[in-house]
């Protein structure tokens, strides 16, 4: 089942206001990952403390398989997004790696 068109992104805050600008930001760069996975049903970006210090974590639901997780912590609320989207990003292609490497050869 192909979900890359219809991939639901949700964001949400802990402690704090998540603004509009900040959601899209992280809407966009989160929309970049069922590029590595097209079984990618739902991505999650929670937010800890979006202002000061912020902690993000970036959740993928894929169906069959474990979530995949990436969590950052940064100064910004950009570069932790980018560091946990890279970490979910190197998990999802290590993840389609093994699928490759179990495959007999043909």
């Amino acid at each position: 089942m192909n979900h890359e068109g219809d991939v639901s992104i949700e964001v949400s805050s802990r402690h704090g206001e998540v603004s509009n600008r900040m959601e899209d930001y992280a809407r966009q760069k989160a929309g970049r990952l069922p590029r590595f996975n097209d079984q990618i049903s739902r991505i999650e970006v929670i937010v800890d403390g979006p202002h000061e210090a912020p902690e993000v974590e970036v959740v993928c639901h894929i169906d069959n398989h474990e979530h995949v997780i990436g969590k950052d912590k940064s100064e910004h609320f950009h570069s932790a997004l980018d560091g946990a989207v890279q970490k979910v990003e190197r998990q999802l292609v290590k993840a389609k790696e093994r699928l490759k490497d179990h495959r007999g050869e043909g």
